[in-house]
């Protein structure tokens, strides 16, 4: 096998863009890219130092009132009562749904406008106001994806073998044989590289994932960092747009990243529209375009061609640009993200580090990830999406069915099928689900996700995404 490709470039993730730096025209009606306006206008356009002062606006809080409906609603699910153990219903984690995890009309109501803020508004919303140190983290993932079936009902795929729905987003590094090569961005504070393009200070870089709704629940914070981070695509669109309209161009072309051996050789835009045509669908993720450490696996494939001087330049931009427009969302534990993974991309600050030597340290920082979506409020994607829109919505089985993979606790996944553990835990609350394999017979429908959006190792084997 031929050696990886070695991409000799490097940038300064915090450096100020200038329109100045432009080597083209800034784009008006006359040059526009077919099928794209000028500008993108509305609630999705927004700057993170604006969206910052609005928090209250993107925030739904829960009270005392739902916080105890939601416990009454797991309660039901799991076959307890009045905190008295009782006859477990039968009901597999993929079960849940709004009739299996019930909720009142008027907190159903305010999920479903959290929905309608990812799907049609600024993009994102947070609920806060969980408490999950008063439970087990089976617990916490029943009430999690209870809650989410609210907003956005179907699960979709995190892992290559298209079966695990639930990822928990923790730090590897220092756990018990973890390899520093073999960890993928989501699951380390470590500096990356990517062929000399170093995320300073151990940050990840802006991305999107593999669904349509990109939600994260979080469990437990770092001492330091960690916070997930946010930007408008449809604000960089605009600024490439009046800066550099020639690497506009290249973002409308045809892009392969390093893992198109499982994807689709011919890659896809990076940017598209969804119908009416006023919503910009921006799919992208650097490191699986650039490769990133220096084991194989994770390298540019020697297949591929290198990306050319006008990709880097315009992934450096768009790095820059993204920083530069970013909200930083407050880190509260309890806290559960809705991003719309379509149009708004997302990235994460450095954490747990040692002040004097920037190595990592220990790390309470624990997220769990789904990707969701909502079949009534669902975008209209362009056909150049459909090769991996089944890929993450649709059904794993023959006949059209679905098998979904829960890991209930983080680090209970071996890689392979997982089993069903009988068991008590914790406080005695719960069935006794640790990790669990469905037999669904639900169909799956479409939905979106990233071509680029990379390999990965999370708790119970390889994940599509690097979040």
């Amino acid at each position: 096998m031929a050696a990886a490709a070695s991409l000799n470039y490097s940038v300064n993730l915090l450096d100020e863009v200038s329109p100045g730096h432009s080597s083209g025209d800034a784009m008006n009606a006359e040059n526009t890219l077919p099928g794209f306006p000028a500008r993108f206008k509305g609630e999705r356009v927004w700057k993170g130092s604006d969206m910052a002062k609005r928090e209250m606006e993107w925030t739904t809080l829960l009270s005392d009132q739902d916080r105890e409906e939601i416990t009454k609603a797991l309660h039901h699910f799991t076959g307890e009562l009045n905190g008295s153990s009782q006859v477990w219903l039968g009901l597999g984690p993929e079960s849940l749904s709004v009739n299996t995890f019930p909720l009142s009309p008027g907190l159903h109501g305010r999920l479903r406008a959290v929905s309608e803020a990812v799907h049609e508004g600024r993009g994102f919303a947070v609920l806060r106001g969980l408490r999950p140190e008063d439970f087990t983290q089976e617990e916490n993932v029943l009430m999690y994806a209870g809650i989410s079936a609210h907003v956005a009902p179907l699960r979709g795929f995190q892992d290559l073998n298209r079966e695990l729905v639930i990822c928990h987003v923790v730090s590897q590094e220092l756990q018990p044989g973890a390899e520093e090569e073999n960890l993928r961005p989501a699951f380390t504070n470590e500096r990356l590289v990517a062929h000399h393009f170093f995320l300073a200070p151990s940050h990840q870089a802006f991305h999107t994932d593999v669904g349509d709704v990109l939600s994260l629940c979080t469990l437990d914070i770092s001492s330091s960092g960690g916070e997930t981070m946010l930007v408008s695509s449809s604000q960089l669109y605009n600024e490439f747009a009046e800066v550099r309209p020639d690497l506009l161009r290249e973002l409308s072309k045809n892009w392969v990243s390093f893992v198109a051996q499982d994807y689709h050789a011919e890659g896809t835009p990076l940017i598209n529209t969804a119908y009416p045509g006023d919503k910009l669908v921006f799919q992208y993720s650097r490191l699986p375009v650039t490769g990133f450490r220096r084991n194989s696996t994770t390298q540019h494939h020697y297949s591929l061609p290198p990306p050319t001087p006008a990709r880097l330049e315009a992934m450096d931009l768009l790095e820059r640009l993204a920083w530069k427009h970013s909200l930083a969302l407050p880190a509260h534990a309890g806290d559960v993200a809705y991003i719309n993974n379509l149009t708004l991309m997302h990235a994460r600050r450095g954490f747990d580090l040692d002040p004097l030597t920037g190595t990592p340290l220990p790390s309470k920082r624990h997220l769990v990830k789904m990707l969701l979506r909502d079949p009534e409020l669902k975008w209209e994607l362009p056909r150049c999406l459909d090769w991996y829109s089944r890929r993450v919505y649709g059904a794993n089985r023959e006949g059209g069915t679905r098998w979904e993979r829960w890991d209930l606790v983080s680090g209970c996944g071996d890689g392979q099928a997982a089993r069903q553990e009988q068991g008590g835990h914790g406080n005695g609350h719960g069935n006794g689900m640790r990790s669990y394999d469905s037999g669904s017979g639900s169909t799956g429908g479409g939905g979106g996700a990233n071509p680029s959006g990379g390999g990965g190792s999370g708790s119970g084997g390889g994940t599509l995404s690097n979040g």
